[in-house]
């Protein structure tokens, strides 16, 4: 279960607020007329957040047969030399 608080809470008293979701590291709800209004997290849940959806999409795209495979230093020394010439480097 999420720990929840009101919206005026949040105007009141927004740095404990901020502080308890860093330090709990789990999402605080945010509730106005006994609704979900948002939530609010801290920046280590917020940085595993994007990191997990970076990693899928990397999965996604190898799934998808969108990468490539770099085997050799002359691979990897090709590929960059491809990207310079694309960036116009």
């Amino acid at each position: 279960m999420f720990t929840t608080i009101s919206a005026r809470q949040i105007q009141r008293e927004y740095k404990k607020v901020l502080e308890r979701a860093n330090k709990s590291k789990k999402p605080i709800v945010v509730m106005a007329n006994n609704k979900p209004l948002g939530a609010v997290i801290g920046l280590d849940l917020l940085e595993r957040l994007q990191l997990e959806e970076v990693v899928r999409e990397a999965l996604e795209e190898s799934r998808l047969g969108k990468t490539k495979n770099i085997n050799t230093k002359e691979d990897l020394e090709a590929d960059f030399e491809e990207m310079r010439k694309e960036a116009g480097i």
